[in-house]
């Protein structure tokens, strides 16, 4: 039974009204074991499980043998969502069947006029010259391009890269999952880029998907902790992680932030999002925006160190 459950993942949807979608998500991604979150599918009122339409359903997927006690131990310890939320079905899926069962809800985004994400499987047609298409398979890693946090980053590099000339330079891109930033990044002409997570797997996703993005030559994956990694400083950095992460990987990032670098983080939610600007300003970040996206934020600056 042990090794049944080791090889195969548990599946547990929650449903919740959509003003607390992302406050949950925040949560369940500190949970020990945990692969994926996130907001699949909504009910509608036809629906045998709730006959409520204005519930969201949230899936969370971890190998944790004690992932549905550890998500009632969250929602008891925030009272808050215990009157809003409901655990409506827990299944364990084997490899095979989780690494398809998120596919059907995953088809191309686009995420500005000049950048759409497109599934490895599916076929997509630029709509302009100048449009850049990312094709990815993320496996179990985080990045698909549908979740506020990545398009407000993907949004930002956009942008940046319109305003500088990437060719002179250098990325680092803390948390990486799928990849989808850095070899965005890759695309939009960044000299050299680095992505790092401490998921093997999700290393391994991301080089396969910098291979069908073809810039592998120019991104370099690994699962190196920050803290053990060479210290170069890079032009720019982005981390789509969440608060209490990039909280307690800070002080290493500043350590690989060249003088007047651009800083990018997300995953933030309203509680979380003045943490990590009053850290920033505290450390000498100046031109500090917020962006928002449903019920997430992320926030950029330039370091004046």
């Amino acid at each position: 039974m042990e090794t049944a459950v080791s090889s195969a993942m548990l599946e547990i949807r929650i449903s919740c009204p959509p003003v607390m979608a992302g406050y949950l998500e925040e949560l369940l991604w500190t949970l020990d074991g945990v692969e994926s979150v996130g907001e699949y599918y909504k009910s509608d009122s036809s629906s045998d499980q709730t006959q409520l339409s204005d519930l969201t359903h949230v899936a969370v997927f971890t190998r944790n043998p004690l992932g549905e006690d550890l998500v009632k131990v969250l929602m008891v310890d925030n009272p808050k969502l215990m009157k809003v939320c409901d655990i409506i079905e827990t299944r364990w899926l084997e490899e095979k069947d989780w690494a398809e069962s998120w596919k059907q809800y995953w088809h191309p985004t686009p995420i500005t006029d000049k950048l759409t994400i497109c599934p490895s499987w599916e076929a997509y047609e630029p709509k302009s010259a100048d449009e850049v298409v990312l094709k990815l398979d993320p496996e179990c890693a985080f990045g698909t391009g549908t979740h506020e946090t990545t398009q407000l980053m993907l949004k930002a590099l956009e942008k940046l890269a319109d305003e500088i000339d990437f060719s002179r330079v250098n990325l680092l891109d803390v948390g990486t999952g799928s990849g989808i930033l850095a070899i965005y990044a890759a695309k939009r002409g960044c000299r050299e880029v680095r992505g790092i997570d401490n998921d093997p797997l999700a290393v391994k996703t991301a080089i396969q998907n910098a291979k069908l993005g073809d810039v592998a030559s120019v991104v370099d994956f690994t699962d190196t902790p920050l803290g053990e990694l060479c210290q170069t400083r890079y032009d720019v950095m982005v981390a789509n992680i969440i608060a209490p992460v990039i909280l307690e990987l800070f002080p290493e990032m500043l350590l690989r932030l060249n003088p007047g670098a651009h800083f990018f983080a997300s995953g933030l939610i309203a509680t979380s999002v003045g943490k990590v600007e009053a850290a920033m300003q505290e450390a000498g970040f100046t031109e500090i925006q917020r962006q928002q996206q449903g019920d997430w934020f992320a926030i950029s600056g330039i370091y004046k160190a």
